[in-house]
């Protein structure tokens, strides 16, 4: 009688501790902070003309191996010009670093959505009218996160 409660115990303890072993993923404030301290390392090796700025950020498991990723949508602003870029920042120990990024031109990015592992950018691009400073078109954009980079997704 006393081994199958002591197995039992000892199970429940390896699950517990197995569960505490996985880091909970970091909540709304925790990933803000987290694009927050990216963004200001990546300032630092910019030009004094250059400033960084986070958009959306999100959370999310975007490759199914049970840690969560935070995801996030930048503007680089220059004196002149300015781009956005989407960097995925990926637990590391006790920290997050980025593990990859867009290397395509985005456009006009109005929004980022982060679902079923698929990072989509609701874009404006220029029309054959349009000024630069003014896009028209509406694109959607679709990425996946595979082997450490972000993917054009169908």
């Amino acid at each position: 009688m006393g081994v199958p409660v002591l197995r039992s115990t000892c199970l429940l303890l390896v699950l517990a501790f197995c569960a505490d072993a996985r880091a909970a993923a970091p909540d709304t404030d925790q990933a803000r902070r987290i694009a927050e301290q990216f963004l200001a390392t990546r300032q630092a090796s910019a030009g004094p003309q250059e400033a960084y700025e986070a958009g959306d950020v999100a959370v999310a498991d975007l490759d199914g191996d049970g840690e969560s990723e935070v995801v996030v949508l930048w503007t680089m602003l220059g004196p002149t010009h300015w781009h956005h870029g989407v960097t995925v920042l990926a637990r590391k120990g006790q920290h997050y670093a980025p593990a990859g990024e867009t290397d395509e031109p985005l456009g006009s990015v109005e929004g980022m959505v982060v679902r079923n592992g698929t990072v989509e950018l609701k874009t404006k691009w220029p029309g054959p009218n349009d000024a630069r400073c003014c896009p028209t078109v509406p694109r959607t954009l679709r990425y996946r996160w595979s082997a450490g980079k972000l993917s054009p997704a169908k």
